[in-house]
């Protein structure tokens, strides 16, 4: 058996934002320690012993447990400190590779299409050469068209007809960029379902409702969220989806469509302003006990 947790890092770059704040007053409410850590202002020296990670000139001692929150810009420099951090004897809610995975768009897929989860249907494409040939293959337009790495509804486009379509990915592969299509799935009202994921089992869904001339229902986008049903397909495909990911912890959001509900998007830092709002319930605090009880329930290092 594994020591009790004290001491939590929070990775994160702010505590302004919403679910690092809840974050932190779950461990405060549990008895824990929490120290919140810019990414950016960290350094890393590789090595066996210690953390090798500094902060504001000190090094950063082992925490008990680690809650990664690394956003997509950061997503390779994340994953080195919680990779530092693991090696050094951290619980974390979730590795640096499963992050990584998670921040690819395309591996994602990937993953997902090879465990059998119900997908958006998705084409990937690096050369502007190939545009139409994508466009043909979808089944023209409209289409969703995504780069490769994005979090938030960012770098993600709705091309409603086959002249504009055709242009972005030309636009975008000229870049040098793996852009990613897909048929446009339209919902009415607009809307996709979140799915909060705590220990590899939904605990949570909330239908994210996009804000008026907006087609992605992200809350921070203006968005507005509704407590939803968690029905044995929903949880089953959300709980498919995190196992294939390797992700414990993790936001599923689906796309409501007639022949069931197919997997938009995985993340691995999932957001919980919206849920919370929409549950009325503790889910930080849900977080915080279940990462406590992973580092009980783990046998002690050598």
């Amino acid at each position: 058996m594994g020591s009790p947790a004290k001491t939590v890092v929070i990775l994160s770059h702010s505590e302004s934002f919403y679910s690092t704040r809840r974050l932190m007053e779950a461990c405060a409410a549990q008895g824990l320690v929490a120290t919140r850590v810019d990414p950016v202002a960290a350094s890393l020296e590789p090595r066996r012993g210690g953390t090798g990670l500094r902060v504001d000139g000190r090094e950063l001692e082992t925490p008990d447990l680690l809650i990664p929150r690394v956003g997509a810009r950061l997503t390779g420099w994340g994953m080195a400190l919680v990779q530092a951090l693991v090696d050094a004897g951290a619980t974390s809610a979730a590795s640096a590779a499963a992050i990584g995975q998670a921040q690819d768009k395309l591996a994602t897929t990937q993953r997902l299409v090879a465990a059998g989860v119900p997908t958006v249907p998705t084409l990937a494409i690096r050369e502007p050469v190939h545009a139409d040939q994508a466009l043909d293959t979808i089944g023209g337009a409209p289409v969703v068209v995504k780069l490769r790495e994005g979090s938030g509804g960012e770098q993600v486009h709705l091309a409603r007809d086959s002249a504009s379509a055709k242009a972005l990915l030309e636009r975008l592969t000229a870049q040098h960029a793996t852009v990613l299509v897909q048929p446009f799935i339209e919902a009415k009202p607009a809307r996709d379902l979140r799915v909060l994921i705590i220990g590899g089992q939904a605990i949570a869904a909330c239908w994210r409702y996009a804000s008026d001339g907006e087609f992605r229902a992200n809350v921070h986008r203006g968005g507005r969220v509704e407590c939803a049903t968690l029905t044995d397909e929903v949880r089953e495909v959300a709980q498919a989806a995190a196992r294939a990911l390797s992700l414990p912890v993790c936001g599923v959001d689906l796309m409501p469509h007639p022949a069931g509900f197919p997997v938009l998007e995985v993340n691995a830092s999932p957001g919980l302003q919206g849920i919370e709002a929409a549950t009325g319930r503790d889910l930080a605090g849900q977080l915080v006990a279940w990462l406590r009880s992973v580092r009980r329930d783990a046998p002690p290092l050598d």
